[in-house]
């Protein structure tokens, strides 16, 4: 690796400001995912049976949406918005230097939403069934207090590992995000080096760097387990 002839393409590329600019895209999709997740899935666990089991069948026909679908009819949308309107207030392309940050975490957040939402909602709905919701029920504690303080705090774990999912789906999405709207970020630099004649030293490393998310990911579920498993059972 000390040689001058390894990762020479390496250092022609723009890595910093486009890895940089990449993780910023996958940091910020990745709070928005797990925010609106435990939210509207709280909020669909409180609602009444018959809404509740129309709003998870949305859930899953949304998660079976393809992701290039879900990235064209957000561009349709701005455009038609900008033609009909005049109105500009989203930057779509990558052009002149410029990096738009709102429509790609709003595009690459959309279908892992849906698959963490149907995770979520999933898991809390087979907690409602465990002793210790019963028992607090019969205490007379309400839902909403069972579901935030008991519920959440038990399937914490599941949710860390189930984000492990959730990375590698967003890092796919991001691909297609910086091809169709020509976004100078890491993965078009990464093409950049597979078909512009890279050196396999540059390739490896910039492998490393598209595996460290998830690797955080891992080693932060790996941390949790170990955690978890030296607590006892967790009761009211």
């Amino acid at each position: 690796m000390n040689d001058s002839s390894y990762l020479e393409f390496f250092k022609e590329l723009d890595i910093t400001n486009s890895y940089q600019y990449t993780m910023t895209i996958l940091g910020g999709s990745l709070i928005v995912i797990i925010f609106l997740a435990i939210v509207i899935s709280i909020l669909i666990m409180l609602t009444p049976e018959k809404v509740s089991n129309r709003l998870k069948n949305g859930i899953n026909f949304f998660e079976a949406v393809p992701d290039l679908l879900v990235i064209l009819l957000f561009m349709f949308f701005v455009i038609s918005l900008y033609k009909t309107t005049g109105l500009k207030f989203l930057q779509l392309y990558g052009v002149f230097g410029n990096k738009p940050y709102f429509v790609p975490i709003m595009t690459v957040s959309f279908l892992p939403l849906f698959l963490l939402l149907q995770f979520l909602v999933k898991v809390i709905n087979e907690e409602q069934n465990q002793q210790y919701v019963l028992y607090a029920k019969a205490k007379g504690i309400g839902r909403l207090r069972i579901i935030l303080i008991h519920i959440m705090r038990n399937i914490f774990p599941l949710l860390i590992l189930q984000l492990r999912t959730i990375v590698w789906v967003l890092l796919s999405n991001i691909y297609l995000v910086e091809y169709v709207f020509n976004i100078n970020g890491f993965t078009q630099q990464f093409l950049k080096l597979l078909f512009m004649g890279g050196d396999f030293a540059s390739l490896v490393a910039c492998l490393l760097m598209l595996a460290i998310p998830l690797l955080v990911m891992e080693a932060l579920a790996w941390f949790i387990s170990k955690f978890i498993k030296g607590k006892e059972a967790v009761s009211i």
